[in-house]
């Protein structure tokens, strides 16, 4: 059966992440949405976008909290806090919340829909580590799930920045020749929706999220975006304890103070792309869009444009 969105109450965890900011417009039929937050100014900011929703601003890393989210709700999209020391454990006490709910199909939920990561299984990254083991819980858990797998973010480049630099710097945090796959949000956020609204056809697959059709390393990619904006971006490499500190801000808006094991997950992400990158195919991407998937030119020509328009 499919979803019903105009009874069914949705969950979003980190709400006001990237994944899920790019998702939310999609949802405008979704009369029951429930988003959880930990900031208080996500909380506000979130409401006055979506007045209709009920933004719960919480600490997930607490079994009672989880439990209090789960609470009559139909269908969750979790996605974990990056980086949270504690990610694995909260994806735990979110899948045994789920359990309770789901009572073995006698309950109010109906499906766990699980954002996970590209190639999980690389154990050396303890980003995809802690979400490889909370595959494995919710495959054992006798949920109904669907597991998403999406590969490097193109949006996390930041091109209007680029425009609007007079001599534009893209200083890298690992290596500019090895390759990568990227996808784009927007691809990710329909895959997201069709996973929602479709339900019960999603049921125990795990989807590997790829956009671009071509691997493409960082050096490569500044290269596109200069040819595209007419400015040549000057490319480096950080120092490693600077590209951990710059990968930290980006993540917590700071580098100090920041939780040694959260340091720890940093730095052996930056090692494993500085040798290898991270590599996947479009094919399944595409296959559920039932288009082509965004390609890198592409995305970068909507960036320019979306720039332009504000000139």
């Amino acid at each position: 059966m499919s979803a019903d969105p105009s009874k069914d109450l949705l969950l979003i965890t980190c709400a006001s992440g990237k994944q899920a900011t790019r998702l939310l417009p999609l949802l405008s039929e979704w009369k029951r949405l429930r988003l959880a937050v930990h900031s208080s100014s996500s909380k506000d900011r979130l409401q006055s976008q979506h007045p209709h929703a009920d933004v719960v601003q919480t600490d997930l890393y607490s079994p009672s909290n989880c439990a209090a989210l789960m609470k009559d709700v139909n269908v969750v999209i979790h996605i974990g806090p990056s980086y949270h020391v504690h990610e694995a454990e909260i994806g735990y006490m979110m899948i045994d919340a789920a359990v309770e709910s789901h009572q073995n199909g006698t309950g109010s939920l109906k499906h766990f829909i699980l954002s996970s990561v590209l190639n999980s299984q690389l154990r050396k990254m303890m980003n995809h580590d802690c979400k490889r083991v909370v595959e494995e819980y919710i495959m054992e858990s006798g949920l109904p799930y669907t597991i998403l797998q999406p590969t490097t973010f193109m949006d996390n480049i930041p091109v209007q920045v680029f425009m609007q630099q007079e001599q534009p710097k893209f200083v890298s945090a690992w290596s500019t020749e090895n390759k990568f796959s990227m996808i784009a949000l927007r691809d990710l956020s329909e895959v997201f929706r069709k996973v929602l609204i479709e339900r019960e056809k999603h049921f125990y697959a795990q989807y590997p999220l790829v956009s671009t059709h071509t691997t493409l390393s960082f050096g490569e990619a500044m290269s596109i975006i200069s040819s595209k904006i007419g400015k040549e971006i000057q490319v480096s490499v950080a120092p490693y304890r600077e590209a951990v500190d710059s990968v930290l801000v980006r993540l917590f808006g700071e580098a100090v103070g920041v939780d040694q094991r959260s340091k720890d997950v940093a730095q052996r992400m930056i090692l494993f792309y500085d040798n290898r990158g991270l590599v996947g195919n479009a094919n399944v991407l595409e296959w559920l869009l039932g288009r082509s998937a965004t390609q890198f030119g592409d995305w970068v020509d909507s960036r320019v444009g979306e720039e332009s328009q504000k000139k």
